[in-house]
């Protein structure tokens, strides 16, 4: 089993202890991840915490490997601000914008 897999499995069981939660996303070095819990196993979480049975939660711990799966969530794209934005012509920044100098009348 990965680093990851166990940061998140100990992450969840972290979660449930301290919230008497059971998550659907985590948290794991600055990455979110979208938790499935496979069968009924997330209600019977949710029930052994309603009945405050910490020997079933602990089985129900032991069991979490095999019964959740995780997916890496993707954060939307980092908006360049307006300004720059409008500055930008394929792929390369033009220099701001100067003001118009008058042409005098001779």
């Amino acid at each position: 089993m990965g680093r990851v897999d166990l940061s998140i499995l100990q992450e969840i069981v972290r979660v449930v202890q301290a919230r008497s939660k059971v998550p659907e996303r985590v948290r794991i070095q600055k990455r979110d991840y979208q938790i499935t819990y496979l069968e009924d196993h997330r209600q019977r979480m949710e029930e052994a915490l309603r009945r405050h049975d910490p020997d079933r939660l602990n089985m129900l711990f032991g069991q979490l490997a095999s019964k959740v799966k995780y997916q890496l969530l993707r954060r939307p794209a980092a908006r360049q601000p307006a300004a720059k934005a409008a500055r930008t012509v394929r792929g390369r920044q033009t220099p701001p914008a100067r003001g118009k100098k008058r042409a005098r009348a001779r």
